[in-house]
């Protein structure tokens, strides 16, 4: 399976149980850690990570969000097959461990919902 296909499957199952919601679309989104505390606030998003490897300036990386907490050291980041694929909801914390903190870029697929008009009944 192609790295799209997988984002539209992930992106599939996570918008499937949502009554209100008739479909979806991805866009890609990059972001730039300025900082080694940060945060975002997502709205009615869910972002998928789509970075394809961590920046070695970084010991570690931890991202949460309302349900989903995903922490990683680059090494381990580059063995992770799909695992890496990850989604936050509601907002994403990003805490970044380095000795010398330098910024660097991430990589999403916002999964942006589509409501229903009927929904309203």
């Amino acid at each position: 399976m192609n790295t799209s296909e997988l984002l539209h499957t992930i992106a599939k199952d996570r918008v499937s149980g949502m009554r209100t919601i008739d479909s979806y679309q991805l866009k890609p989104t990059v972001i730039r850690v300025t900082s080694a505390a940060m945060s975002i606030d997502l709205k009615n998003d869910m972002w998928i990570l789509n970075t394809r490897a961590l920046s070695a300036t970084i010991t570690e990386l931890e991202l949460a969000s309302s349900d989903n907490i995903f922490t990683a050291t680059p090494e381990e980041y580059d063995f992770m097959d799909e695992f890496r694929y990850q989604v936050f909801t509601d907002y994403i914390d990003i805490k970044t461990t380095a000795e010398n903190f330098q910024p660097y870029r991430l990589e999403f697929v916002k999964i942006i919902p589509h409501r229903n008009p009927q929904s309203g009944d």
